[in-house]
């Protein structure tokens, strides 16, 4: 029987050229379970790292961690097995998990979409009320010299008469 042979974070990182804090990073927000020996030090895989390159041709497909949590959360759940989604994973599991991404980058992208058009529909907005408030400035501003010009004449405005003053 051949024993599974682990890595350390360090021949890991090196394996998969990324930093080490970035795999604590996607180990914590992927919620990937990698396996610790006795003294709590971090044990890869071949499946942890077949998981981790999976995730991270996704990335560079454009989908953020978020996303590839999902759509590793639901292979996860298709497969009903507690393993790390990628590990031992058949090209079919494999396309399954490309097509949940696709769908949440389409998702996402209709989402932009929304947002941008609430973005624009909000500046609309923002120059109806600001052109509204200079118009009741220019009117306000209107009553005042209305009523400044009367006070310097000695005659009562009618501003003040409403007031009985």
């Amino acid at each position: 029987m051949v024993e599974e042979r682990f890595y350390k974070i360090s021949e890991a990182a090196e394996i998969l050229n990324l930093e080490q804090h970035t795999l604590r990073y996607l180990e914590n927000s992927l919620k990937l379970r990698i396996k610790r020996n006795d003294r709590g030090d971090r044990l890869y895989s071949e499946s942890d790292l077949d998981t981790l390159k999976l995730v991270l041709k996704l990335k560079d497909k454009g989908l953020n961690t978020t996303a590839i949590r999902l759509a590793l959360e639901n292979s996860e759940e298709v497969n009903g097995n507690d393993l790390a989604p990628a590990a031992k994973s058949s090209g079919a599991e494999l396309i399954e998990v490309i097509s949940v991404a696709r769908k949440i980058v389409e998702q996402n992208e209709e989402l932009l979409e929304q947002n941008r058009r609430l973005e624009e529909r909000m500046q609309r907005l923002e120059k109806k009320v600001e052109s509204r408030n200079l118009e009741r400035e220019k009117k306000i501003d209107e009553f005042l010299e209305l009523w400044r010009n009367e006070q310097q004449d000695g005659r009562k405005s009618w501003f003040s008469r409403l007031r009985g003053k």
